[in-house]
């Protein structure tokens, strides 16, 4: 049995997600006159590439089973190795550009009533 999200399956949902998520930010870049949108394009193209090799899952039940082994283990350890490093650089991003930024007082040179 396959588990849905919103009436599609797993997989076509979190790659509608991607590229929805990929042309708002497309669209945001456009505004802003940055060139970051192509980057994302062509990053969740790589990344449906990614999942679309991915191999499927038999849909037909095993009659029996020596051993249960997780095939995507690996792929699962590489997301999971792409996300903790993503999460430790936007950690030190953080860190660096917006609290160890100095703040300098200012001095009042009149009171505006």
């Amino acid at each position: 049995m396959t588990t849905f999200v919103l009436g599609v399956g797993v997989g076509l949902f979190v790659i509608t997600c991607l590229w929805f998520f990929s042309a708002l930010i497309f669209l945001i870049s456009l505004r802003i006159n940055k060139k970051v949108g192509f980057a994302v394009i062509i990053i969740a193209a790589i990344i449906t590439v990614i999942l679309i090799s991915v191999p499927r899952a038999s849909e037909s039940p095993k009659l029996f089973e020596d051993k249960p082994y997780d095939h995507l283990f690996i792929w699962r350890l590489i997301l999971l190795i792409l996300i903790a490093a993503s999460s430790i650089v936007g950690l030190v991003g953080y860190i660096k550009f917006e609290l160890m930024e100095p703040i300098r007082p200012v001095r009042v040179t009149s009171w505006i009533y």
